[in-house]
């Protein structure tokens, strides 16, 4: 048999191998996708140091089998001139976090928590980088989001009957457990969370959620189906900040390529509803007391006044007077994660209290450089075209009252929006594009 004979009948095994890796790589992706950000379930039965999540499991498989595909020679990854900046700035960002791990009130705290941050940056990077390149990421991410979205629907209804049981112990199933107690707003109305501990965290997998298939899922009746799931899930959580992010997001994506004009026909229709339905509720008393009364809690959630909003400008404040508290403070921080340590009045015992701010934790814990060095990351993405663009709108507007530093979803936004860039001058990027 002569060599080219050989090689021909070695190619249909070398495809056939190539093919059953990239369907192992996007199933992968796609159970990684709804899996990005579920905190309730630890492989580590609660016994270990930390949490063992599903995105710390995965992220280590997905870029084995990766690894696979390029030692094959079929798959190509290369950093764009974007993607290199970015990798040389995470890298600068990454030393000054170092750095003050290094001078620490609690340096095995800070350490501890500064691996974490160095896995959920370099894993999301190598992950954004492997599914860059690649002609069916958007699918398998719409696909992702999707079973996300059922993901959230199974533990809410979980939370609903926990919380109506009582059942505040997780559940343990052999060498993991799974918690499914829910925050709740004083005590009695449950905030739907879905796979994530925090509502206002798990709102904002839902907003990530919503992005994707708005952005990349074919139009019809059944995205408008998942979609409005999605917008329930972000309602029913009782979340601000991700309710602002996810407005925040929309308005970018409405506003890609438009002109800015005011119908007078909707303005119109509007003024008419709004007299009609005025007139009703001020004629219909009973109608009118059971809409007050029903709106009551929501209208003390949303108000300026509500406790937990007093809360959060009380950190914020804090926050910055712990910052500038010395020129050592100022420059270098109290430690990565050292947060919880000054907050111990307003959190007593609790090691993950923090400012609930991402602006003034890193200007606290890491110091100035480590600040303008975040708002860099966050910020240079809006300044240039990515499909990713409205979705790190909506992360900038969230990270004013709370913190996304240890969020998977928030750094590969982040790692996607950088290696998809493109400068608006030379070329407008499609937004069916990765």
């Amino acid at each position: 048999m002569s060599k080219e004979s050989i090689l021909l009948s070695r190619e249909p095994l070398v495809r056939r191998s190539w093919e059953g890796w990239s369907v192992i790589s996007s199933s992968l992706l796609i159970l990684w996708t709804a899996t990005l950000a579920v905190d309730r379930v630890d492989f580590l039965g609660g016994e270990g140091a930390f949490i063992l999540t599903p995105f710390l499991v995965l992220t280590p498989l997905l870029l084995i089998i990766e690894g696979f595909q390029l030692l094959e020679g079929r798959a190509r990854r290369s950093l764009s001139l974007a993607g290199r900046a970015y990798l040389i700035v995470l890298l600068l960002f990454l030393s000054i976090v170092v750095i003050s791990t290094l001078l620490a009130q609690d340096p095995l705290m800070s350490a501890k928590r500064s691996v974490l941050l160095m896995f959920l940056i370099l894993g999301t990077l190598a992950v954004g980088m492997a599914i860059s390149a690649r002609d069916d990421s958007k699918i398998a991410l719409v696909r992702g989001a999707k079973l996300g979205l059922i993901v959230g629907l199974v533990f809410s209804t979980l939370e609903i009957f926990t919380f109506l049981s009582n059942l505040s112990e997780p559940f343990r199933f052999g060498f993991l457990t799974v918690d499914l107690w829910p925050h709740t707003y004083y005590g009695i109305v449950p905030r739907i969370s879905g796979q994530v501990m925090d509502a206002n965290r798990g709102a904002l997998l839902m907003v990530f959620y919503l992005f994707i298939l708005l952005r990349w899922d074919s139009p019809g009746v059944r995205r408008w189906g998942w979609v409005t799931l999605g917008v329930l899930f972000v309602l029913l959580s009782l979340s601000r900040s991700a309710m602002l992010a996810g407005a925040v997001t929309g308005w970018f994506m409405w506003s890609e390529g438009r002109e800015f004009r005011v119908s007078r026909r909707v303005v119109l229709i509007g003024v008419i509803g709004l007299v009609i339905s005025s007139g009703w509720l001020m004629a219909n008393n009973a109608s009118r007391l059971a809409l007050t009364r029903s709106l009551e809690p929501l209208a003390e959630r949303l108000s300026p006044a509500e406790a937990s909003t007093q809360e959060h400008f009380l950190l914020l404040g804090r926050g910055v007077q712990e910052a500038t508290e010395s020129v050592k403070r100022a420059t270098i921080g109290m430690g990565y994660g050292n947060s919880y340590l000054e907050l111990q009045d307003i959190f007593p015992g609790n090691k993950y209290g923090n400012f609930h701010s991402l602006y003034v934790t890193m200007l606290a814990e890491s110091g100035v450089l480590a600040l303008i060095l975040s708002l860099l990351l966050i910020g240079y993405p809006l300044l240039i075209s990515s499909p990713w663009r409205p979705l790190i709108g909506g992360f900038i507007a969230f990270n004013v009252f709370y913190q996304t530093l240890a969020e998977p979803l928030f750094w590969f936004a982040l790692a996607m929006a950088w290696l998809t860039a493109q400068r608006r001058e030379r070329r407008q990027v499609s937004s069916t594009q990765l």
